[in-house]
């Protein structure tokens, strides 16, 4: 068990690393990309305020939607309209005219944002912690085999510490390899029931794709055909139905009879996340509400439907099967929409820790087979070369992808907004540090890797934090005066940031220096040393 759970973790070590690093910063997914896009503004407004303009609020984003859709988009044959929430603060609409997609974004006031900062934001971090950016060459198996390689690591470690409560107690403070073993240990059993449920969640999401031979035994499109059969739809519209000349919906029967509704089924404020119209412009036009998702654990929340010339209740979606929802209830737990913030950060922090468990464990074996080599090989010079490849890669694994994520939101700063192709652009940078970052791992040698990539991430995190406050400086200036939590918080994490990898790398440098001192040479003349060696 012992040798399995090591084994497991050098394999796929440095994946799973980067994999709960991005997955950990997807918790915020929305909340970085409020941060990467300055240009949008605070719309929805705090709890107490929501209560009072509940029907108001929302009645009247929907209304200038559907407005703006009316006169542009006029032979779509739908339209949706998202609707923003406390996390993200995007109002937008979308539609398409053949294979042409359509989106427009407003701001607070309804006024159509004419330049939009072109950025893949969080979606990046969420986006390639499941596809590795390989989503057309197998990323989503190679991500789901290191999930079960991950959860069998749990349980063979499970195994080798199963003195939990000696084990938590214990923390030696004394030499660096006992007090990473103790750590190690101890992150294990606090992390133990998060890294349960996320490596199960993991594998049920895509269940079907990583075992598809049920489902193309008994489906002709295989895992397509399965959710097609499982995933519960409405009937399609016939397209023979009346076409409605005049413009412009029955809003006084539209609002008033579906907003009543909603009010006494959807009680909290703000409850409406997205609204679907299809056929805009036929008499048997449906106007779908979909609820937002901070009620539900399942990822799917509820749907109404309802006539969108007449407001009446209309058949909504069937019910869907026990291994359905409980598919959907593990891609909830998964993503966590629906935690509150508080709740979100503890989940964050787990990730944290649990990112943290992955490197001490890369880390901590290392360390034993480097001192029980230099031990028994004391006459030799140099390490093996797999072992040196294990601390080179650890060095580039954890060290990289902390460099290259700030990077990464420092070029989203720094790249004029007008820049072609500006989105590529900051993903291109990510993977050219990282690469680099490797480079730099392979050609220094390893304790001065450590230090000088801590340096390196020391200052991109400093700088991102003077870059957050003045660039654009208005943008700052707008969230100090509508205390802009959500958007003045990233600058004190990139400085939190800063002040931890400062305080690594005076560790570091202290541990090099130290180092050094052991390896000066005996500079004392031979005729000295030898007259001190007959007195003694």
């Amino acid at each position: 068990m012992i040798w399995l759970h090591t084994y497991l973790g050098l394999i796929t070590g440095w994946l799973l690393f980067v994999i709960f690093v991005t997955g950990t910063l997807s918790y915020f997914t929305p909340e970085i990309t409020y941060w990467m896009m300055p240009e949008r503004q605070v719309i929805v407004i705090d709890e107490q305020q929501q209560n009072q303009t509940y029907v108001q609020g929302q009645r009247y984003q929907v209304e200038k939607s559907i407005d703006y859709l009316e006169a542009n988009a006029t032979n779509a044959t739908s339209w949706r309209v998202y609707l923003p929430t406390q996390r993200d603060h995007h109002w937008y609409v979308q539609w398409s005219e053949g294979k042409t997609r359509h989106l427009v974004s407003f701001d607070k006031d309804a006024i159509p944002i004419e330049t939009t900062t072109d950025t893949k934001g969080g979606l990046f971090f969420r986006n390639f912690h499941y596809t590795l950016q390989l989503r057309g060459y197998g990323g989503r198996y190679i991500a789901g085999i290191a999930a079960m390689a991950m959860l069998l690591a749990l349980f063979t470690g499970i195994y080798t510490h199963r003195r939990f409560f000696k084990d938590f107690f214990t923390l030696r403070k004394g030499k660096i390899t006992k007090w990473t073993t103790d750590f190690h240990a101890l992150i294990g059993i606090v992390t133990l029931p998060f890294c349960l449920m996320i490596c199960i969640s993991a594998i049920m999401i895509y269940a079907i794709m990583y075992m598809p031979f049920s489902a193309n035994m008994h489906f002709e499109n295989g895992e397509r055909g399965v959710n097609k059969a499982i995933i519960p739809s409405l009937p399609a519209l016939s397209e023979s139905a009346q076409v409605i000349d005049k413009r412009g919906m029955k809003k006084d029967i539209l609002y008033s009879a579906i907003l009543a509704d909603l009010k006494i089924k959807w009680q909290e404020p703000n409850a409406i996340k997205r609204v679907t119209i299809e056929s805009p412009f036929r008499e048997n036009s449906r106007f779908i509400v979909e609820r937002t998702k901070s009620l539900t654990v399942s990822n799917r929340a509820e749907r109404l439907v309802y006539s969108s010339y007449t407001g009446t209740p209309l058949e909504g979606y069937a019910d869907e099967s026990a291994p359905a929802t409980f598919r959907r209830i593990m891609y909830g737990l998964h993503q966590a929409n629906f935690a509150t913030i508080g709740l979100r950060w503890l989940l964050f922090v787990l990730g944290a820790l649990g990112s943290a468990l992955i490197a001490t464990g890369l880390i901590i074996w290392v360390n034993q087979r480097k001192t029980a080599h230099l031990n028994a090989n004391s006459h030799q010079l140099g390490l093996p070369l797999s072992l040196r490849i294990m601390e080179k890669g650890n060095i580039a694994a954890i060290m990289g992808i902390a460099v290259a994520t700030s990077v990464f939101l420092l070029v989203n700063r720094l790249l004029p907004a007008d820049m072609a192709n500006r989105a590529d652009m900051e993903v291109n940078a990510f993977f050219i540090i990282w690469l680099c970052s490797a480079g730099h791992a392979i050609i220094r040698p390893s304790k001065n890797a450590w230090y000088e990539q801590t340096c390196i991430a020391a200052l991109c995190y400093v700088t991102l934090a003077i870059v957050s406050l003045s660039i654009p400086f208005e943008r700052t200036l707008d969230a100090l005066a509508t205390l802009d939590i959500t958007y003045l918080s990233f600058t004190v994490v990139f400085a939190l940031c800063g002040v931890g990898f400062i305080t690594l790398a005076r560790w570091l440098r202290a541990r090099l220096v130290h180092a050094s001192d052991e390896l000066v040479p005996n500079t004392m003349p031979a005729n000295v040393a030898n007259t001190r060696a007959r007195k003694r």
